[in-house]
């Protein structure tokens, strides 16, 4: 008899960790900060604008297409400014790289 006891107590014991051991995951979702951030990073956009420029013979970037905006409105590049991009094989004009042009004919003074 006493040996049954032994056995249901440790029936018990099991089922009591089984249960807490499915909860687990729960707590630790719960207690995780930020639990809707992506585990990824976002895909790079195939299209973004990187480029760099000469300013002042300085090498500057490479530059994001909104970057390259708040140049042009400054001043800073104009048509003349020499710029490089990947898969060119010199530096150009801002007026002769087609993605530059559009934004020189957007945004300049």
């Amino acid at each position: 008899m006493a040996d049954d006891n032994n056995l249901f107590d440790k029936m018990i014991e099991m089922s009591m960790g089984m249960t807490m051991a499915s909860q687990i995951p729960q707590m630790v979702n719960a207690a995780m900060p930020n639990k809707n951030v992506q585990q990824t990073p976002p895909p790079v956009q195939a299209n973004m604008l990187q480029v760099y420029v000469l300013i002042n013979n300085n090498q500057v970037g490479p530059l994001s297409e909104q970057e390259v905006i708040t140049l042009i409105q400054k001043g800073m590049v104009t048509e003349s400014t020499l710029v490089w991009k990947a898969g060119m094989p010199k530096w150009l004009t801002a007026s002769q790289v087609p993605e530059m042009g559009k934004l020189l004919l957007l945004y300049k003074k």
